[in-house]
């Protein structure tokens, strides 16, 4: 009960950090570097991911050459599915929810520094087995070094670090 008000309570602080994050985002784009806002709620997974483009592609302009074409494309097919960005516990069993994902380079618009965005949601039917998660990410982009993850869980709030030599968050 206590720590269920304890989540209810910080929800709207979390919530509050992600709008000013939302409004001042360029403002911390460091390459390497990405964004990771977590609540874990519940059966509920709600994970908002920042990440410079140049971590995931090893560039920030619109493509010029063939291959920067390709793998711009590659990128947008794969972070069309959740698993992409996460990896859940198969005991959980949790199912993708919602996933939003937006980049001004699969728009083709110009800026000079270009992030993606992407936002997942997963409805899990055994949350009691939530205790950790994986970012594959990480070894799919090696230019990416760390997450900063800003987390609500069961357990309460926490700001932490994730490694790509350590890739699982825990709880």
């Amino acid at each position: 009960m206590t720590q269920t008000f304890a989540l209810i309570a910080a929800l709207p602080l979390f919530l509050f950090c992600t709008t000013v994050m939302a409004a001042d985002k360029h403002a911390a784009h460091s390459h390497g570097v990405g964004n990771l806002e977590l609540v874990v709620q519940g059966s509920s997974v709600k994970a908002s991911f920042e990440i410079p483009m140049e971590s995931l592609l090893g560039f920030e302009h619109l493509p010029r050459t063939p291959a920067q074409k390709k793998a711009m494309a590659d990128l947008q097919t794969a972070t069309a599915q959740a698993s992409y960005f996460i990896t859940l516990p198969a005991a959980a069993d949790c199912q993708p929810k919602s996933l939003q994902v937006n980049a001004d380079m699969f728009k083709g618009k110009k800026s000079e520094h270009s992030d993606l965005d992407a936002a997942l949601e997963f409805s899990c039917a055994q949350p009691s087995a939530l205790k950790q998660l994986e970012i594959p990410l990480f070894k799919k982009h090696p230019r990416l070094s760390s997450l900063k993850v800003d987390m609500v869980s069961p357990k309460g709030q926490s700001s932490v670090t994730l490694k790509a030599k350590d890739p699982v968050l825990r709880w």
